[in-house]
């Protein structure tokens, strides 16, 4: 018989690599590569090659129709959160005054009795109240006695139980102890939220506020192949080159070149457009591998771990 594979032996007190991968528990690390990760040039919003190209001032990337709609779509939602606003508001405003005139109207009956001399209902009353009062002082001293007679003989203790209180106290006794009943709960009244302060928002990892005006056209040198170049040295752009965009004109360049050719003229290397040091706009990339230019480069997933 032949010796046996080392992911095939499950003899050893440890768990290997293998049997560990294929296990549902424990943390598990796994590097992201090129499939795992956004290009550099693709929409924010649909995940495609950018068609159009759009930066906001951040560097987030958009196809010009999807950035338009999806900025289009959050108008429309500020302008409806703030008409549901609005109706809430004016319905609080009616049962706000509602209140104040059942009140009002409730002092002025209270008030006509007094001055006409009605006082009756008001004694029945006060003779109602003192009957519950007495009730309940009554069922409270049930309730010490049959405590303290817990130690007196298995007799009076029978006789204390088999007193049946009246149909009101066993009522305020059920309304006291059902504390779970929905009349019992505290009500929660609906609110809705203020939507003046809301803006339009990058739909992007790192949201931020967004204007159509502040949106500027990216211009790429682009082969017939697909392939995106820096227009200055030429360079292959990917996940991994640090790309500049320049505001005022919008055509990208590579880091580099910017360092070495835009920022000592002030001008842009394609057009001779006059640039200033805020004008340029770092584009916003996933990354690859080592050389990443941003976001996480290995994925973790933490788990119930076997413990012995």
């Amino acid at each position: 018989m032949g010796k046996r594979h080392s992911k095939q032996n499950t003899s050893s007190s440890v768990f290997t690599y293998a049997e560990r991968q294929m296990t549902d528990y424990g943390t598990k690390t796994q590097r992201l590569g090129l499939d795992s990760k956004r290009k550099f040039d693709a929409c924010q919003l649909c995940l495609a090659t950018a068609r159009t190209p759009m930066l906001c001032t951040k560097g987030h990337i958009f196809c010009r129709e999807c950035v338009f709609q999806n900025v289009l779509e959050q108008k429309q939602q500020i302008e409806t959160a703030k008409r549901e606003y609005a109706a809430f508001v004016k319905q609080l405003q009616r049962e706000t005054a509602a209140s104040e005139e059942a009140k009002e109207a409730k002092e002025m009956e209270n008030y006509a009795k007094r001055k006409v001399g009605i006082s009756i209902e008001t004694k029945k009353r006060k003779v109602e109240d003192g009957d519950k009062d007495e009730k309940r002082k009554k069922h409270v001293k049930l309730l010490e006695d049959k405590s303290d007679r817990r130690l007196e003989s298995p007799q009076a203790l029978e006789k204390t139980e088999n007193i049946i209180p009246s149909n009101d106290e066993s009522k305020e006794m059920t309304v006291q102890r059902s504390f779970w009943l929905p009349s019992k709960a505290p009500e929660a009244k609906q609110t809705v939220a203020d939507p003046s302060e809301r803006t339009v928002q990058c739909q992007s990892s790192s949201p931020h506020a967004l204007k159509i005006k502040d949106l500027t056209a990216v211009e790429f040198r682009t082969l017939d192949s697909g392939e995106k170049l820096c227009p200055s040295c030429d360079k292959a752009f990917s996940n991994s080159t640090k790309i500049d965009v320049l505001k005022r004109c919008g055509h990208a360049l590579c880091h580099r070149c910017v360092v070495n050719f835009v920022e000592p003229a002030s001008a842009c290397f394609v057009c001779q457009k006059k640039v200033v040091s805020k004008d340029v706009i770092r584009l916003d990339s996933d990354g690859t591998g080592f050389s990443g230019g941003g976001g996480q480069m290995v994925a973790t997933r933490y788990d119930s771990a076997l413990q012995a």
